[in-house]
């Protein structure tokens, strides 16, 4: 089974896709089936990073079953060590109002394919369809950028991606689920204390769904004069909404990410001695002691208990 990980961010133009391009064809050159899904609705690009401007199929064919296997719809990068990617979709009708079934049957497919470890592109926001695709994976990363702007909405989203962690946690059918889905929430205590005063113990019940949720932090176009106060970012999280956020590493301001923008190619297979090629070399390392991890556990259903 492969290992899932998916990588949002609370707005656009953080350097998400850029980040988990050069991840996917680092890990693909450490010997790892990689594939590539880009679920970026409305901004799918993550295609163009590699040289590939005009796919043959994509996200909408799968969803319009022009293809009826996800897998009929991969493209394979030979030159890029057998790299596959699921190019995305841009802002049409039947991605933007994607039903519940049609949804299903995606994280369905997301499921079968054959591969080590499966990269998901969500798109940046807070819409259901990204808190939805980002929480689908075994392993979550944000990425956010030194910018006060930036870190709010990175607080923004990680604060709705643990409230629909939350919700999710209850049955359907519940009383707990059938009031908390009619509330709009903006924060999760306003969560913690409804659930509590609609069924005893429900608060427990809700912090307990957070366990093991420690999404993964990489801190974007970092400079000397624009350092993230990490320890009180992480104290911040910790108090207001409960979780951890590890530290998966830093990635420097670097004039190298945009000449290889400019040429269509990962910055690691550009210029891999680049500062930012650097980092991302050294945040690949992290990624693939985690899926070692995750494959080592996954057979082993009484020590690790997947989401």
């Amino acid at each position: 089974m492969a290992v899932t990980i998916s990588i949002g961010s609370g707005k656009g133009g953080t350097g998400k896709t850029m980040i988990l391009c050069n991840l996917a064809l680092l890990l693909a050159k450490k010997g790892l089936k990689v594939c590539l899904v880009d679920l970026d609705i409305g901004g799918a690009d993550a295609h163009l990073l590699f040289g590939l401007f005009e796919p043959k199929f994509s996200l909408t064919d799968f969803l319009t079953r022009r293809v009826e296997s996800m897998d009929d719809a991969l493209h394979t990068f030979y030159s890029f060590n057998g790299l596959q990617l699921l190019p995305g979709t841009g802002s049409t009708l039947q991605t933007a109002n994607m039903t519940y079934q049609e949804k299903q049957r995606l994280l369905k497919g997301l499921s079968s394919l054959d591969a080590d470890v499966v990269l998901i592109d969500v798109g940046a926001g807070t819409s259901y369809h990204s808190l939805d695709f980002f929480m689908y994976a075994d392993v979550q990363i944000c990425v956010t950028m030194p910018e006060p702007t930036s870190i709010m909405d990175f607080y923004n989203f990680l604060q709705l991606a643990t409230i629909r962690k939350v919700l999710g946690s209850f049955l359907s059918n519940s009383q707990v689920s059938l009031l908390l889905k009619k509330q709009n929430f903006s924060s999760l205590s306003d969560v913690f204390a409804l659930a509590e005063n609609t069924e005893e113990g429900a608060r427990e019940k809700a912090q307990q769904a957070l366990h093991g949720f420690n999404p993964l932090l990489i801190i974007n176009r970092n400079t000397e004069n624009g350092k993230v106060n990490k320890a009180k970012l992480k104290k911040l999280v910790a108090k207001y909404l409960g979780i951890d956020i590890p530290s998966l590493g830093e990635i420097p301001e670097d004039l190298a990410i945009n000449e290889a923008l400019r040429a269509y190619m990962p910055v690691c297979e550009l210029l891999p001695d680049a500062p930012s090629a650097v980092a991302l070399m050294n945040i690949a390392d992290k990624v693939e002691k985690i899926i070692e991890l995750f494959q080592h556990y996954s057979n082993q259903p009484d020590i690790i208990e997947r989401d």
